[in-house]
């Protein structure tokens, strides 16, 4: 999306400002409409940047009626200033002032240009409740830990607090990609786990592995996440940068949990920094968190349940067009508090406890039951069918069937023994028309890492326009059709070999009046494609 370039247009930007020299609040105000903006003398500055607004403006000051010598000051900067990248806005929000001192950001009123720019959580409270089918209570969420344990520890432990029902499995956030539990094994096999226990009934548990790899790494490792068939991750804004964050939830369709670390330092100091409430609630939720983890006021932290209420309210409350968003108390959460701890946050909340449970009992699936047992009877929970597809490939289960471990699958006019011909998909959302699918290797028993389809298309007909981290091979097997390809369009004939990249625009096409049969070879774990509209 291009940046918009709103005239004149502004946002606003609340500061707590505590004035402990003989300088006025005016002064102090003043200088800070300078250092966010031109950062030089006001009589170096050109007459045309204030006439043009590039300065910001001083648009009100209040005294703070319970502290002497403190101010509500709300400064406005013109939009464009920011560039509309995460990096420059939070230059304009905090960056020069930062190195001083006595200045607290309370509150940011964002111009409507942002909500067009900067789409928020993906998500977000309803999407997520429409994913894993639960209403009428608050969400559960536990994590793996403690670092050093072996995969198979975490594995296990993963599919215990699958098997008590909790709603989410997090990775700790200081499990990477240490070499007693590297990334790429240990994702693959606590998804495997809790695969295992989702199989066998409707409710599903959701694993967010932790993404904290090098920067050159951190693609890749969302790219194997999603192509595991995980539908979300836990990341540290500050830990990896606040972009990169922005960059992964806009790129990819992922809830995007997002963890504290590092945080404390803008808003522990009364008088300095950024609240908890505008950098964990107000920032992480722009940033597009659909779960915003915590301090939890009472645990082993130091927030205020006042803290703590606030956050949860600036992720929840009406901001823009952004979804609202899940708070996530955590950091020492008892099971003996837990009736405590849901009446203060209500029912879109995201519980998350850990060490609790390990300390209730050495059965880690027997105390999550209890646990989840304590949340269910504060509600009326309601379960539904998830809305929202739940398989991770881009296909739809094969029809279960078919014969398996064939020693050979033999050819007779374009179909193959033992493999039946089934619908292309059966998400309505994607558009499509005039197609087929038979699953040849890799549906039925072999243990491939590949899957082996043959797809053919009537006359007339088209297959969805989309994009998806996984790759295609495609081999022309009948009759001739049309690849497009990002911006462009290729025939293809029998015996033609087509490759489709990482998040590449495609369509397969038939524009013939005979039938378009090819090969497609893609991985065996592959994410769920993105449709693409108003093409």
């Amino acid at each position: 999306m291009k940046n918009p370039e709103p005239a004149n247009e502004r946002f606003t930007i609340q500061y707590i400002i505590t004035v402990n020299d003989k300088r006025s609040i005016e002064e102090h105000a003043s200088d800070i409409t300078l250092e966010q903006t031109v950062e030089v003398p006001k009589n170096c500055i050109p007459d045309k940047n204030f006439e043009e607004g590039i300065i910001g403006i001083v648009e009100n000051i209040q005294p703070n009626a319970n502290i002497p010598n403190q101010y509500i000051v709300s400064i406005s900067y013109r939009t464009d200033i920011t560039e509309f990248s995460i990096p420059q806005f939070f230059n304009v929000l905090f960056g020069n002032i930062s190195l001083k001192n006595n200045i607290k950001i309370s509150d940011i009123i964002f111009a409507d240009s942002f909500f067009s720019v900067f789409k928020g959580p993906n998500y977000g409270i309803e999407g997520i409740r429409k994913l894993i089918g639960v209403y009428g209570r608050a969400l559960t969420c536990s994590a793996l830990k403690p670092m050093g344990l072996s995969v198979d520890g975490l594995s296990k432990l993963a599919s215990s607090f699958a098997i008590g029902g909790i709603d989410f499995i997090k990775d700790d956030h200081g499990i990477s990609n240490q070499k007693f539990h590297p990334f790429k094994e240990r994702v693959s096999r606590c998804q495997d786990a809790v695969e295992k226990v989702n199989a066998d009934r409707e409710h599903k548990t959701l694993y967010f592995p932790m993404v904290s790899g090098k920067f050159e790494e951190i693609e890749e490792q969302v790219q194997y996440v999603l192509k595991e068939g995980i539908r979300g991750i836990l990341i540290a804004p500050m830990l990896v940068g606040l972009d990169t964050v922005r960059y992964i939830s806009d790129k990819y369709n992922l809830i995007i949990m997002t963890h504290p670390a590092l945080t404390g330092t803008y808003f522990h100091d009364p008088s300095h920094g950024i609240q908890s409430s505008v950098l964990l609630g107000t920032l992480f939720r722009m940033l597009g968190s659909d779960i915003s983890v915590f301090p939890h006021a009472g645990g082993r932290f130091y927030l205020t349940e006042k803290d703590c209420l606030a956050i949860s309210n600036s992720l929840r409350c009406t901001n823009g067009s952004w979804q609202n968003a899940f708070p996530c108390p955590a950091g020492g959460i008892h099971m003996d508090k837990i009736t405590e701890i849901n009446d203060t946050y209500g029912v879109d909340t995201v519980l998350l406890i850990g060490g609790s449970l390990m300390q209730h009992s050495a059965d880690i699936s027997h105390s999550t039951k209890i646990f989840m047992k304590k949340i269910k009877s504060l509600y009326n929970e309601k379960l539904c069918p998830p809305e929202i597809p739940f398989a991770s490939s881009c296909e739809i289960p094969s029809v279960t069937d078919q014969n398996r471990n064939l020693p050979l699958i033999k050819f007779e006019n374009f179909t193959w023994s033992g493999r039946l011909t089934e619908e292309y998909k059966t998400n309505r959302c994607f558009d499509f028309s005039g197609i087929n699918r038979q699953e040849l290797i890799g549906k039925s028993g072999e243990k491939t890492s590949f899957d082996l389809r043959y797809f053919e298309i009537k006359p007339g007909g088209y297959s969805s326009l989309e994009k998806h981290v996984h790759e295609h091979v495609i081999i022309g097997v009948r009759g001739e059709g049309v690849l497009i390809k990002g911006d462009s369009s290729f025939n293809i004939a029998v015996h033609d070999i087509a490759y489709v990249s990482p998040l590449e625009k495609h369509q397969l096409r038939n524009d013939g009046e005979m039938p378009f049969g090819f090969f497609c070879i893609v991985d065996h774990k592959r994410d769920k494609p993105t449709v693409i509209k108003d093409e």
